[in-house]
């Protein structure tokens, strides 16, 4: 099967990248640069790379023309930074991604939402059941709007969707959770803001991978979203529990530093103040939207995918978090 993807550097694309290949599929990815080291290492995969963007029309044609599914990865992430950006990345990149694709005679488009896409509520269980919810987050919003076209858009052009809904991912290729908990390890400057008690929603890298490919040849996929998670229905593990395996994994002593909550949330606000009368172009190392989240006492649950597709995770959360805490740590 020919399948055309979009965010293949990504630590998700790749290893999906990878993945597909191993099972006999061709691949063909967007890369904004050929010559980058991580381009290059997916050419010596084989995957066939053809350069361009997300609004860059015509490279995305390209891509798509004679592929018979497209998994549609690509995203501007984070916290900072113009709505704008968000907003032309995320929502019409996405609209040129499902037109290419319609165009290019794809029948199967997988579209890589997020979690982030229900508004991120303070508690409860959240199926798919649950509405998308606009909170003025920029790419919360974002990516809100662009699943939703991606199934309205794509439905009027032909084109059969699905949408992934991850929450924190890690594996592998993982540039940021594992990278940035293993540094505040290190540092001794590991806090956990109130305690550290509320679950914290993780899922392995290679679960994302094994239901874009399963929905991406099941029928009773079309038109519907998923949840995805180390965990079905069970509560994830704390926060707490998550650092100390990965501080155990790399023979670190598991964190004991506390913050409260609200004294968090004065640091990151005086901290996000200082960056943008700065006009920092990176956000600082804590946000109130990051100190936001450790509050939230939230499962996603993923049942729909094991029940409609048969999916099931093959690893839990915390044998997960430590398996790569050690790959990272011989490796760096």
């Amino acid at each position: 099967m020919l399948l055309a993807m979009t965010g293949i550097t990504s630590g998700v694309g790749r290893r999906l990248a990878e993945i597909a290949i191993e099972e006999g599929h061709v691949v063909r990815g967007l890369v904004r640069d050929p010559n980058r080291a991580d381009a290059q290492a997916l050419q010596a995969l084989g995957v066939n790379l053809v350069p361009g963007d997300l609004l860059d029309t015509a490279s995305l044609t390209k891509l798509c023309q004679g592929s018979e599914g497209v998994l549609h990865f690509a995203a501007h992430v984070g916290d900072w930074g113009p709505r704008e950006q968000f907003e032309r990345i995320n929502v019409q990149g996405t609209k040129n991604v499902v037109e290419a694709a319609a165009k290019g005679g794809a029948k199967r488009l997988v579209h890589m939402s997020s979690v982030a896409v229900y508004g991120r509520p303070d508690t409860g269980r959240v199926t798919e059941e649950t509405s998308r919810l606009k909170t003025g987050v920029a790419y919360d919003d974002s990516k809100a709007d662009a699943e939703e076209m991606a199934f309205e858009h794509g439905a009027s052009l032909g084109l059969a969707v699905t949408a992934i809904r991850p929450p924190v991912i890690y594996g592998p290729y993982d540039r940021n959770f594992i990278p940035r908990s293993l540094r505040l390890l290190r540092n001794g400057r590991f806090r956990l803001v109130g305690g550290g008690h509320n679950p914290l929603n993780l899922v392995w890298v290679d679960h994302v991978c094994d239901l874009s490919l399963l929905a991406l040849h099941n029928d009773k996929a079309i038109g519907e979203a998923f949840n995805v998670m180390d965990t079905v229905s069970e509560t994830p593990p704390s926060v707490r529990e998550v650092a100390a395996a990965i501080a155990e994994a790399v023979g670190l002593p598991p964190p004991t530093g506390e913050i409260p909550y609200a004294a968090a949330m004065v640091l990151a606000t005086v901290m996000t103040g200082l960056y943008k009368l700065v006009r920092s172009k990176t956000p600082p190392p804590v946000t109130p939207f990051v100190v936001r989240l450790t509050k939230l006492h939230v499962i996603y649950d993923a049942s729909k995918a094991t029940r409609l597709l048969g999916w099931k995770p093959r690893m839990d959360p915390l044998q997960g978090v430590a398996k790569f805490a050690r790959l990272l740590d011989k490796t760096t």
